[in-house]
């Protein structure tokens, strides 16, 4: 039978011990979905809970004040759950309401919105993107870079986009677009209010700018036109459930050494990112008379969620046994703290 010589082992060794001593300590495992509705596949994911019945208006945007109730049971978010693997970020809400619920436009009717909202911190740092009492979430935290979105609208699905909050002004904002013409996108302090917003699509011919890839994009706004790229969503049959999925690759990279030039992939295995999990819809559907009032429900951030790389193979497994130094996978990564009061306005009309 054959075996591998010392040095061959030693030096297998050493590379795999230089892989693992690599993984910070709050890693988080790989876990593969599939968006199909079915949600059995979530149940190996960390879960985490949100109060009953705290879903409450966006009309602030101070980081100390105190947000009012709103009676809107389909954003108030009871559990929510986060996962990746080697290309796709996971994200999964219960409500106590229906997902995605909107109001069809008809005469006397307006038509209803709904979002389904992940703010990031791409970058683990503060100093850049902005706090999202800005937007009317409560509780508050800071830094956050990019989102990852679900727009429902008219009754139907609109769109799912990503978001890029680098602007501190709306002059900003012609300078950030012709960067991310060329999938670049520059991580830097923003507001609220000043964001580019675009659909990637997995073939270079379907937006409107090729970005050279195999991708294209189309930026948008809200309320249509409908346009599915990328971003995946789906609900459960009873309506309290949704799942979606955002690859890497539409976050685009951070820019190169030269103008024009890509630089590193913003999401990637190995990157630490925290994540803020929000529900916020008009308030039609529940509204006594008239069209009612826009509510949503945030619930804790995650902290520190480092995208953990896939687990060894069973010859790593054996070769780190050999040396007695096989470590178990870190922990679930921790719920951020809260940073005061607060609430905002994203949507007004």
């Amino acid at each position: 039978m054959h075996r591998f010589a010392p040095p061959v082992v030693a030096a297998a060794v050493a590379v795999l011990l230089c892989l693992v001593s690599a993984v910070p300590s709050a890693a988080a495992p790989i876990h593969h979905i599939t968006v199909d509705g079915q949600f059995g596949d979530w149940a190996a994911v960390p879960s985490y809970s949100d109060p009953t019945n705290d879903q409450h208006d966006t009309d602030h945007d101070g980081p100390l004040d105190v947000p009012a109730y709103v009676n809107h049971p389909d954003v108030d978010i009871l559990q929510y759950k986060f996962t990746h693997d080697a290309d796709n970020l996971y994200a999964y809400f219960r409500a106590r309401g229906n997902i995605g619920a909107t109001q069809t436009q008809s005469p006397g009717k307006r038509a209803g919105r709904y979002y389904v909202i992940l703010t990031i911190d791409v970058d683990d740092d503060d100093v850049t993107g902005y706090p999202i009492h800005e937007g009317g979430y409560y509780p508050t935290s800071d830094g956050y870079d990019m989102n990852m979105e679900i727009e429902y609208f008219n009754g139907t699905f609109n769109t799912g986009h990503y978001l890029n909050h680098g602007a501190l002004t709306a002059a900003d904002l012609p300078g950030m677009e012709a960067q991310q013409k060329q999938g670049i996108v520059d991580v830097k302090p923003g507001v609220y209010d000043h964001y580019t917003q675009w659909v990637m699509f997995d073939d270079p011919s379907a937006g409107d700018h090729n970005l050279g890839d195999g991708t294209s994009i189309t930026f948008v706004k809200d309320q249509g036109p409908v346009h599915q790229g990328i971003i995946r969503a789906s609900i459960s049959p009873d309506g309290h459930e949704i799942e979606m999925v955002a690859p890497f690759q539409g976050f685009m990279s951070y820019p190169g050494a030269n103008p024009g030039e890509r630089g590193d992939w913003i999401m990637a295995l190995g990157k630490t990112i925290d994540i803020s999990f929000s529900l916020e819809a008009s308030g039609e559907l529940h509204a006594p008379s008239g069209n009612g009032t826009w509510a949503s429900d945030t619930a804790e951030p995650i902290v520190g969620y480092y995208l953990g790389v896939p687990e060894p193979s069973t010859l790593a497994l054996a070769l780190l046994a050999m040396t007695g130094v096989l470590r178990r996978t870190p922990s679930s990564p921790r719920l951020r703290r809260r940073v005061g009061h607060h609430t905002g306005t994203r949507h007004l009309s």
